[in-house]
């Protein structure tokens, strides 16, 4: 009687783990399936996602998946007309039921709104310059008036990060008419839509020349209250199978949608599986996706393990934010920052000692012309700060060979020779000195090879502080040395704007990358210059 009792209570409780899974009550799912109809938001300005055709009918990317959606739910479809500027005052006053309407996802619209995982799509920002006002970067466009739409979420964070004068207006319609008005040098607004615009014949000469920037997952947007429930696991049940058997990519390519490959990704992502066959992305007893199947940003430390959750841990309990401990590609983005810093360490620290040996070796207690050249040219090198030798490399005689001859000079290469370069002028100045001291008692010592330990005795002080020297300023080889730690710290700045936390680890990583290099010195003094050698 007890065992049947226990196995009674083990089914009631699959049960709901079962129910639990498929998602709590949906009052608007219940609404959709009671009026047969489901009611979507979607935008008509927005081509190719969305726009109107001679019809007066919406067509594009997202009303293609709106009608998938109803049909996936067993009901009919309304579409309604709705802007970026209402979209969300729409769905909470419940005038539609889900919106699909180019939202990205992002942490301030998830305080107004439930977003499905996974998303369908991505979006990015640019620029679409007037003609004989573009730019190749975005540092080139600071202070400038640029027009964009009200309601954007990119409008800060692109203000604030690249320091613009934005002049927003009420529909993408007013912003094209100001920007061909000349009252503004571009319009700020998604890619792909911009992408679009270039191709039509009235826009000929408007050019979008910049790199994308903010790229964000797009998703669909249901009520707040929704999280969890029924629709919310519908829906994303839905888009799941819908990357899987490839028909939003294929989609997004039908009409045109530039990618930076996260639809890819996605793909991939959901088709993996683990060693029994099963997919990897398949959700929990609690109805929820996997941490490595959704983004980061969103996943807690419960749902992780190791650094990943040290790191949301502090997030959570300290308001810490180090993403580049706790977000993998942040991650794996500081890691190869560190990985390259040490690697021109030690490429300079092999420049500088070779070079400085080698002409303290063929100028010392010689005179005339050529012996005077190179103590010229190694001045040259010890008296010009390595920053600004980098740029009359790179961007002069660099620019000069990539006009002529189509010939680039690799920057990681430059920097290493200059920082080598004005390092061994420090080395060969000291082993000069000592060479010089040594023939106070010694008149007919010469520096040569076979005598370089004998010399380096007297010289090991002012050549370990140069060569540790040499690790403090590799920051400065950031300027070109692309990728390299301080640029690697700078994108964390600018993704997540995390000033402080990120540039006070900056400063620890670099003062334990000078530690280490000073043991290693160390290391090396004591076992190639034995206490006591004369």
């Amino acid at each position: 009687m007890n065992r049947a009792f226990l196995k009674l209570l083990g089914l009631i409780g699959l049960l709901f783990l079962s129910l639990a899974a498929q998602g709590a009550d949906s009052p608007t799912l219940d609404n959709i399936r009671k009026k047969h109809v489901i009611r979507v938001g979607v935008k008509t300005d927005f081509s190719p996602f969305n726009s109107l055709n001679a019809k007066g009918e919406v067509i594009g990317f997202e009303s293609d998946i709106a009608t998938l959606i109803a049909e996936r739910l067993g009901v009919g479809l309304k579409k309604v007309s709705i802007t970026t500027e209402n979209r969300f005052q729409k769905l909470e006053l419940g005038d539609v039921d889900i919106l699909i309407a180019t939202v990205g996802d992002t942490p301030s619209r998830r305080t107004i709104a439930t977003a499905v995982e996974p998303g369908y799509s991505e979006t990015s920002v640019n620029l679409l310059f007037a003609p004989g006002k573009a730019v190749d970067s975005w540092a080139n466009i600071r202070q400038q008036t640029i027009c964009a739409v009200q309601g954007s979420y990119f409008n800060k964070p692109m203000a604030e990060r690249y320091l613009l004068e934005l002049q927003t207006y009420k529909t993408v319609r007013d912003a094209h008419l100001a920007l061909r008005d000349g009252q503004c040098a571009g319009f700020l607004y998604a890619t792909a839509a911009l992408a679009n615009t270039v191709q039509l014949p009235e826009w000929q000469g408007y050019r979008m020349t910049l790199p994308n920037a903010l790229v964000t997952p797009m998703a669909i947007f249901i009520p707040r209250n929704e999280q969890g429930g029924a629709l919310d696991v519908a829906l994303g049940d839905i888009l799941a199978d819908l990357h899987r058997t490839g028909w939003l990519l294929a989609a997004s390519q039908r009409w045109g949608i530039t990618s930076t490959g996260w639809l890819h990704t996605q793909q991939t992502l959901f088709l993996e599986r683990d060693e029994q066959g099963r997919y990897l992305c398949t959700r929990n007893a609690a109805g929820r996706w996997p941490a490595a199947c959704r983004n980061t940003e969103y996943v807690s430390s419960t749902e992780v393990s190791g650094l990943q959750a040290v790191g949301l841990w502090l997030k959570e309990q300290l308001d810490v934010d180090l993403n580049f401990i706790y977000d993998p590609y942040d991650r794996k983005q500081f890691i190869t920052g560190i990985a390259y810093t040490m690697l021109l360490i030690a490429c300079s620290i092999a420049i500088s000692l070779v070079l400085g040996v080698a002409v303290s070796v063929a100028v010392d207690h010689r005179s005339g012309w050529g012996a005077k050249a190179i103590h010229a040219i190694m001045a040259y090198g010890r008296l010009t700060p390595p920053l600004l030798m980098m740029y009359l490399i790179f961007f002069g005689l660099g620019g000069w060979t990539m006009r002529e001859y189509g010939i680039k000079l690799p920057a990681f290469a430059v920097a290493s020779f200059c920082s080598g370069y004005y390092t061994a002028g420090l080395v060969m100045r000291a082993l000069l000195e000592a060479s010089t001291h040594i023939r106070t008692y010694d008149a007919g010592f010469v520096l040569r090879l076979h005598n370089l330990s004998r010399t380096a005795t007297y010289a090991n002080w002012p050549i370990k502080q140069a060569l540790i020297n040499l690790t403090k300023q590799t920051m400065i080889a950031s300027a070109i040395a692309i990728p390299e730690l301080l640029s690697a710290a700078s994108l964390l700045i600018a993704e997540k704007g995390n000033i402080f936390l990120t540039m006070t680890m900056l400063v620890l990583t670099f003062y334990l990358i000078t530690s280490l290099w000073t043991r290693l010195f160390n290391y090396a003094e004591k076992a190639l210059l034995p206490a006591g050698q004369p």
